[in-house]
């Protein structure tokens, strides 16, 4: 009996401790919050398209879920999946513009970040995740082309420290997930290969 697992990834730790010890955890609560409501459009749409989700990990820049045989699901599901996350960001964005309630320009600036941030081209963010499901044969290009530009974003974001610390830890983290990608590369194709034949 297959069981949805909800958890926080590792990562986040250096995220908690730094905003707690600078005194702004409640600014983070409010990103950690929005985070939740951007995998929440992904697992509502998940549910919609009749994928099951085997667990899904909260990550700095949004979540990693995993689903039962994805990359058999059409295009088009794939892609109502992948940008339900942003949709619900977007939503809560438009909520937070029109309607007064406190810290909401704050919460409109979160929104619009993680909006941004999720829609870069970059595997494993959205952006990269819709240009892997709309091209799957050019797999290893999009992972080449990610770790070269998060490594490029890290080092820039070094130029800043430690006001960027965030970016920074974010970026790398992205390097680190897409270097493992590409080690993996050639088994997650053989993967997907299988699994659309059978």
């Amino acid at each position: 009996m297959n069981k949805r697992v909800f958890k926080v990834h590792p990562i986040m730790i250096p995220f908690f401790l730094f905003f707690y010890l600078s005194g702004e955890i409640a600014i983070y609560s409010i990103v950690f919050g929005s985070l939740l409501i951007h995998e929440v459009g992904h697992l509502i749409a998940a549910k919609l398209v009749g994928i099951k989700v085997r667990s899904c990990t909260i990550l700095p820049y949004g979540g990693e879920i995993k689903m039962e045989q994805f990359s058999k699901v059409s295009k088009s599901g794939q892609l109502f999946v992948i940008f339900g996350g942003p949709f619900f960001t977007f939503l809560l964005m438009i909520f937070s513009y029109f309607i007064d309630f406190p810290q909401d320009h704050f919460i409109f600036l979160t929104q619009l970040i993680i909006l941004c941030l999720n829609l870069l081209p970059i595997y494993p963010l959205d952006g990269g995740r819709a240009l892997d499901a709309l091209f799957p044969a050019k797999y290893e290009m999009l992972i080449g082309f990610s770790i070269w530009s998060s490594s490029l974003i890290f080092l820039l974001s070094l130029a800043y420290f430690p006001q960027a610390i965030s970016v920074s830890l974010i970026f790398l983290f992205i390097v680190l997930q897409n270097y493992a990608y590409w080690r993996f590369r050639k088994y997650k194709l053989a993967f997907d290969q299988i699994t659309k034949i059978a």
